[in-house]
């Protein structure tokens, strides 16, 4: 999630149809941004690590030339699931069918709040083979949080994704909302055991209302190694996020990419204990 965006508030209670002027603009100044960056083979979101030091142990991607073990394979995140308007606009179901389509895995960056009432839906995504990261309780930032409050909500968050996980199971990474990350959060995300990842291809996809060009737009910026930023489409928000999720798994597939959880691409890269079942995914 962009440092472009922190200014703007997705609209939540507000139609899609019904937006400020402003809002409007800004999402024109982010589709000239991406779309110039991405055809020169710029990914502004890894610069993060560049100019400043909160970021240095951030993971944007695994170069192959250093980890050639990840060659050929992307790692998928899906920001602020599972729904935050109601189970009549859920698109849980969709996003796991396509997911199964494609043989593919990702690390869902969840808001624990938009997970209660969908515990058993949750559940499965999870038997499917895909992983679950700490995203907070909502979709705001949390970078103007005292410490303390950050860390509650921090653990909010880790309790409820890991009563669904089962016992013994434990979140692994942390992805700061709207990627407004602080040292205090650093170091409380480190004294519980979890790595911050943003990623390298990204396109403020939940802003620019055109999955054919969200899709075209990440396409150009992915490569082996790469993590790749979306967000959770519902109906009637974001929902132009599920033709870009189809059109991003067939030309992952089309260029011999497979998306995988972060999990399997730190195993593979640096040789971390893999969770249950990254193993069988890293093998194929």
């Amino acid at each position: 999630v962009a440092q472009a965006s922190h200014t703007f508030k997705d609209p939540l209670e507000r139609s899609a149809d019904v937006r400020p002027a402003r809002f409007v603009s800004a999402c024109s100044s982010m589709w000239a941004v991406w779309d110039v960056t991405s055809r020169v083979g710029l990914r502004p979101v890894s610069w993060l690590g560049s100019v400043s030091s909160v970021y240095s142990d951030t993971v944007f991607s695994w170069n192959p030339s250093a980890h050639p073990a990840v060659q050929g394979l992307v790692a998928l995140t899906i920001d602020d699931g599972l729904c935050r308007s109601g189970r009549d606009r859920a698109m849980i179901k969709e996003v796991q069918e396509l997911l199964r389509k494609y043989d593919a895995r990702a690390t869902f960056m969840l808001c624990s709040d938009y997970v209660k009432g969908f515990e058993e839906e949750a559940a499965s995504l999870l038997e499917d083979g895909h992983e679950f990261g700490n995203h907070c309780p909502r979709d705001r930032e949390y970078a103007s949080l005292k410490p303390e409050e950050f860390e509650e909500s921090l653990l909010e968050t880790s309790r409820g994704l890991e009563a669904i996980m089962g016992e013994g199971k434990r979140i692994r990474w942390f992805r700061a909302p709207q990627a407004r990350y602080t040292a205090a959060m650093r170091q409380t995300v480190a004294k519980h055991g979890m790595r911050h990842a943003l990623g390298d291809a990204y396109c403020d996809d939940w802003a620019v209302n055109d999955g054919k060009w969200v899709a075209a737009t990440m396409l150009r910026q992915v490569r082996s190694g790469s993590i790749l930023i979306n967000h959770f489409p519902e109906r009637g928000f974001r929902e132009h996020i599920f033709q870009a999720l189809e059109q991003i798994l067939e030309g992952l597939q089309e260029r011999g990419l497979r998306a995988v959880t972060l999990s399997t691409m730190a195993e593979l890269a640096e040789g971390l204990p893999a969770s249950r079942g990254d193993a069988a995914e890293a093998a194929g």
